[in-house]
């Protein structure tokens, strides 16, 4: 019985270290700055690239489709 209680003082000991020396570590580094999400200069470029590039694909799908169309026999 004595290991058991060995055993369950280490791992309160453990958990201990972690919530008073990892945890708030953790905490500093995932922290999220408010200012930090993409602003209007970088959205707006990277939304129309987007759309570009679908608005290009679609346009050579149609494109390839009327080009050369599916036989029916």
């Amino acid at each position: 019985m004595n290991d058991q209680e060995d055993r369950i003082k280490q791992r309160e000991a453990l958990e201990d270290a972690h919530d008073n020396f990892v945890q708030p570590y953790v905490n500093q580094l995932i922290e999220v700055n408010a200012q930090s999400s993409p602003n209007i200069d970088v959205a707006l470029p990277g939304f129309c690239c987007v759309s570009a590039w679908l608005g290009l694909t679609l346009l050579y799908c149609f494109w390839m489709r009327w080009r050369s169309p599916i036989k029916r026999f």
